[in-house]
């Protein structure tokens, strides 16, 4: 019984991700109201763990001594710039929502941001989250996307965060507005599915044709959003619709012009892009011009000019 009085709870992620360094460490399993002792070679452990994963085991139970040096691990390699190696494959780096969240925090340490400043961009962030709660229906819309699209939740944490950051550069900013675009990027995707985002990339470098389904998208989640109008407001609403838009008209759903953009909605998209080019980048923030670059001459128009202008005195430090 003392045994497993010494036992702390590790993702089954962390593990693999850092298997080389931890291997033979005893493991166990909670099965059956008892910790049962997982018996192997060394050269079977990631076998044994990949298979627990694709059980949808998603923790496993080690010694206190074992899991801390487990942890003090996963956060040097959090903060060291080879978690930015370009052969970090997608799927190491959002294994889980507490690394995800330690990219986050480490890309806004490049901006410059003070922790006070992290501290209000999570609160707000949380804000939003909790209010999509009081709704079980976007609520399940949320977890679902989270599961499924580990990654681009990821990016969508990140918009949010850098949103609010440009945000702070406009004289009308303040909380309740960072909340309208923290609560865009949550939802602006809720209705895709992971392989539907390849080709909207594909769609954004070279224009090929896509799919009525994705086309339709922002206008389906806004009808479906304009059910919960005393949750979403409707500032978000115009952001999730015009959110793959472009000022020369050949954006969709609505193929738009510059003049009909909101200024909130060129924020959004010009920090949307942004992250995204970061990470096609693998996270090299030194490259952090020559994208600044690309989207002045991607949104050359006066609404997006103030967005990105906005945007260069953040990252451009």
């Amino acid at each position: 019984m003392e045994a497993t009085r010494n036992l702390a709870k590790m993702q089954i992620a962390h593990l693999i991700k850092f298997a080389e360094s931890f291997k033979g460490i005893e493991v166990h399993l909670y099965l059956n109201n008892k910790y049962v002792k997982l018996n192997y070679s060394d050269d079977q452990f990631i076998d044994i763990l990949r298979k627990l994963q694709q059980k949808e085991v998603k923790e496993v139970f080690l010694h206190h001594e074992d899991c801390k040096k487990i942890m003090n691990r996963i956060e040097e390699s959090m903060s060291a710039q080879t978690f930015y190696d370009p052969k970090t494959i997608d799927e190491q780096r959002v294994e889980s929502t507490e690394a995800a969240m330690k990219v986050v925090k480490n890309l806004i340490n490049q901006l410059g941001v003070d922790s006070e400043t992290v501290k209000l961009l999570t609160t707000i962030n949380g804000r939003a989250m909790s209010l999509l709660s009081e709704s079980p229906t976007l609520h399940a819309f949320i977890k679902r996307f989270k599961k499924n699209c580990s990654e681009e939740f990821l990016r969508t944490i990140l918009t949010s965060y850098l949103m609010s950051l440009v945000i702070d550069k406009f004289p009308w900013k303040s909380d309740p507005v960072k909340e309208k675009g923290a609560l865009a990027a949550i939802l602006c995707d809720m209705l895709l599915e992971k392989e539907d985002f390849p080709l909207i990339r594909e769609w954004e470098k070279n224009g090929t044709e896509l799919p009525e389904r994705i086309r339709r998208h922002p206008l389906d989640i806004v009808a479906h959003l304009n059910l919960k109008r005393g949750i979403v407001p409707s500032e978000t609403l115009t952001i999730i619709e015009q959110h793959h838009e472009l000022p020369d008209g050949k954006g969709f759903p609505l193929g738009i012009n510059s003049s009909r953009f909101n200024q909130l909605s060129c924020i959004f998209i010009i920090t949307q892009q942004f992250i995204e080019q970061l990470f096609e980048a693998n996270f090299d923030f030194d490259k952090r011009l020559d994208i600044l670059n690309r989207l002045q001459k991607k949104y050359p128009t006066k609404n997006f000019e103030r967005a990105l202008d906005a945007l260069i005195t953040v990252v451009d430090r």
